[in-house]
């Protein structure tokens, strides 16, 4: 494989399992220097960092809990101190991945659930976004690639009635920011699942599983590296014409 983000340092936020795994894992493969983040279990990065090592990429793992404003602080001076702060304080690279999804009707959810999604769905990417943005645009350079869902396109079931307003959220907030820092050489574009195939999400064993299969036109979940390879495209120098886009990878769920 090529290895198109040789010198390049990428944030990848909630990469500890997952889909953050696997985008960590594609962007390391592909040259970059990753921040591999975690919110609870430090040995979950850490075996992600392992990985990342044993196929000679380079990694680092940073505890930070994106429900709170310390949890961003925590991660914007991780930058400054990474791999030995060859870097300089760049960051080339952010995705923003980690994220929070509840169930269950809206009119029953609790006051701290409206707080939990939007804090961790829209207001920590939004954070990231600004500080780490300041830096590629002075730099000249950079990506930002935040990770929806297909719900940020429409709602095809109740019970996720805050996770949708987030996404969607999160949708716009990618489409404005592409505007401001396009002219400076950074591009700003999402990337929008739709039922992949995790260990919180497995491909069967619920009704409720089978259900969103059906919604697809492939007739199957995806999988982590699928959408691992579109986040690698989106942050490499060919997607350089690409902007302001929010890339659904959903087996067809909202064709």
């Amino acid at each position: 494989m090529s290895r198109p983000l040789e010198n390049k340092l990428a944030l990848v936020t909630g990469s500890s399992r997952g889909i953050g795994a696997a985008v960590a894992a594609r962007l390391a493969r592909e040259g970059a220097a990753v921040i591999v983040t975690y919110a609870s279990s430090a040995e979950r990065a850490e075996a992600v960092v392992v990985d990342i090592r044993r196929e000679g990429g380079e990694a680092e793992a940073v505890g930070a809990d994106l429900g709170s404003p310390d949890g961003v602080k925590t991660l914007i001076a991780s930058i400054d101190g990474a791999f030995g702060g060859r870097f300089g304080g760049r960051l080339d690279i952010l995705v923003n991945n980690a994220g929070t999804v509840g169930y269950g009707p809206f009119l029953d959810q609790p006051d701290d659930a409206y707080d939990k999604h939007f804090n961790v769905n829209v207001r920590a990417p939004i954070a990231l976004a600004k500080e780490t943005g300041r830096r590629m645009a002075k730099a000249g350079w950079g990506r930002i690639v935040n990770i929806g869902s297909a719900f940020g396109e429409a709602a095809p079931m109740g019970g996720v009635t805050l996770y949708v307003a987030t996404k969607f959220a999160l949708h716009g907030f990618t489409r404005g920011l592409s505007r401001e820092l396009g002219p400076f050489g950074v591009t700003v574009n999402g990337v929008q699942p739709g039922p992949i195939d995790t260990d919180l999400s497995p491909n069967e064993g619920t009704d409720e599983h089978a259900a969103m299969v059906k919604l697809t036109s492939v007739g199957r979940f995806g999988k982590v590296e699928e959408i691992a390879a579109a986040v690698a495209y989106l942050a490499s120098p060919e997607a350089s014409f690409t902007n302001g886009e929010n890339l659904t990878v959903d087996g067809g769920w909202n064709a």
